[in-house]
């Protein structure tokens, strides 16, 4: 897939759409690449189901230290 000009900052706009996402509001897999797609961010479902696991990882980390 061909790369978007915001591609450095994907992991980011992932996590923005994520803090807009509740129960009562959830986004399907295909609301998140359109959201992305949006911002100039090409990305694919692997890819993202990828990053996510990043972001929890992170948030565990940052939590067992503060």
């Amino acid at each position: 897939m061909a790369k978007g000009i915001n591609q450095k900052g994907k992991i980011l706009y992932l996590e923005k759409i994520l803090r807009e996402t509740s129960e009562t509001h959830p986004r399907t897999m295909q609301e998140i690449i359109g959201r992305l797609q949006e911002n100039g961010v090409s990305a694919e479902r692997k890819s993202i189901y990828d990053d996510m696991e990043v972001l929890r990882s992170f948030v565990a980390c940052t939590r067992q230290h503060f």
